[in-house]
């Protein structure tokens, strides 16, 4: 089975079908294999639960499901301790920093803990930046800048990063809606699967996140695809919709449809942030930072078509960002 294959049928697993013939064990471990790949292992699981008698699973992979999903689990457990703890050091310095991805989206999820976390992302204005890396210092954690100008440290195996910016985006700030409110974080989960697109690649989990928080938005979808276009992203809305309509949720109303094939051949392509494509694998083994750093500038160069196809106005300011966080 190739890669494309076990995706297309992982899809179909987790809208909730049923496939036309129970799968044997070689393709549930396709399967298995695929879902880590896309970090919806726990989604696979939940949704295996409402197979027919007759597609019973063997025991080698419930087995092996049932360890992927305990280590889901457990991880989680450890993210939300560890995001506690960072955010009452934070708030005792008088700071108020906002959670972004993640526990939030984990919320809307039918089973939160099955959503496979992986670091703990918080925005802090930039005003108020400088002062949380000093409440950091004083309880002991030093952190350390990265390329995008956000910072980053790990606590108990756990990364956390500090983001001054909320958007991946390069727009008027006029146009952009408060932080904090439900536009705002559909623009910000959608610009971040923009972005990864654009370059490394891109997962599966990332695309439910948008989907499940624009499926649960309570305003006005015109409006809300209004804004999209404001922010220059109407090619790219239609492209993630149709996306979300054709692949995950068919309920979803897209204002615009058109082929989602791109967007699937990326997510085919490297999985979560692009780290199963095969040529990452050979370029990480050389354990060069140059390496990686011109790794990732490829990969940016190759998808250049697609970028100027689906975020003409984004592409240029974000090869000068990635390129002068780097050189810094």
């Amino acid at each position: 089975m190739t890669k494309e294959q076990a995706l297309e049928l992982l899809l179909l697993i987790l809208r909730g079908e049923v496939p036309p013939r129970a799968p044997d064990e070689d393709t549930w471990m396709d399967l298995i294999r695929e879902a880590g790949h896309q970090t919806v292992t726990g989604l696979l699981y939940k949704a295996s639960e409402h197979f027919p008698e007759g597609y019973r699973i063997s025991e080698r992979v419930l087995f092996t499901l049932m360890s992927e999903v305990n280590r889901t689990v457990n991880r989680n457990l450890k993210l939300a301790d560890v995001e506690k703890e960072v955010l009452d050091i934070l708030r005792s310095g008088g700071l108020d920093p906002l959670v972004m991805k993640g526990s939030s989206c984990a919320a809307r999820y039918p089973s939160p803990e099955l959503r496979t976390g992986g670091d703990i992302d918080l925005y802090i204005p930039k005003e108020s930046f400088q002062r949380a890396l000093e409440v950091l210092g004083n309880a002991g954690i030093n952190c350390s800048r990265k390329p995008d100008s956000s910072s980053e440290f790990t606590l108990r195996g756990c990364e956390v990063e500090l983001h001054r910016k909320y958007f991946d985006l390069h727009v008027r700030r006029a146009v952009l809606p408060p932080v904090g409110t439900p536009e705002a974080e559909l623009l910000m989960l959608s610009s971040h699967v923009l972005k990864h697109a654009c370059g490394v690649g891109v997962g599966l989990r990332q695309i439910i996140d948008f989907a499940l928080a624009y499926k649960a938005y309570p305003g006005n979808y015109e409006q809300l695809h209004a804004l999209f276009r404001r922010c220059g992203l109407s090619r790219w809305n239609a492209l993630l919709l149709s996306f979300v309509k054709d692949y995950i949720d068919t309920s979803i109303e897209a204002a615009k449809r058109v082929d989602s094939g791109p967007l699937f051949r990326i997510v085919a392509d490297g999985g979560n942030f692009g780290h199963f494509h095969p040529k990452r694998h050979e370029t990480l083994l050389a354990q060069s930072s140059l390496k990686r750093k011109l790794y990732t500038a490829r990969r940016f160069i190759e998808r250049l078509p697609f970028s100027f196809r689906y975020a003409p106005r984004e592409i240029i300011p974000l090869l000068s960002e990635l390129l002068c966080g780097n050189l810094h």
